[in-house]
């Protein structure tokens, strides 16, 4: 009896951006005070996690509460790859995490045949 395996490989991109700086961000609007934007626009302004390590473990955590083994990762330029795999026969209804917000927020940007 052979042992139905799926696989799962999604990529991320960690081109560094610099950080969310209103000061430049009023002189490129005409008319536009920098507290108007902080007050609009309070997470872009606030969000400034950039410790990619710490993405990347939330991220594989994410596929881990999902039933999938995080075993590889590879690099190719910018994008790192990460490769899952998990026992395509099992029984998934007992994997019944639901994600929170923040972790959705994570995989938005993955295709969905990619989530977990």
């Amino acid at each position: 009896m052979s042992l139905a395996i799926e696989y799962r490989t999604i990529g991320i991109n960690i081109n560094t951006t610099s950080n969310p700086d209103v000061k430049k961000d009023i002189k490129k609007m005409d008319g536009v005070s920098k507290e108007f934007l902080e007050k609009e626009f309070p997470n872009y302004y606030q969000n400034k996690n950039t410790n990619i390590a710490l993405q990347c473990q939330n991220l594989i955590n994410i596929y881990g509460k999902k039933g999938w083994e995080h075993y590889f990762q590879g690099q190719i330029g910018n994008l790192i790859l990460f490769y899952f795999k998990r026992n395509a026969d099992s029984d998934r209804s007992e994997i019944n995490y639901k994600l929170s917000s923040y972790e959705e927020s994570l995989i938005q940007s993955l295709d969905k045949s990619q989530r977990p």
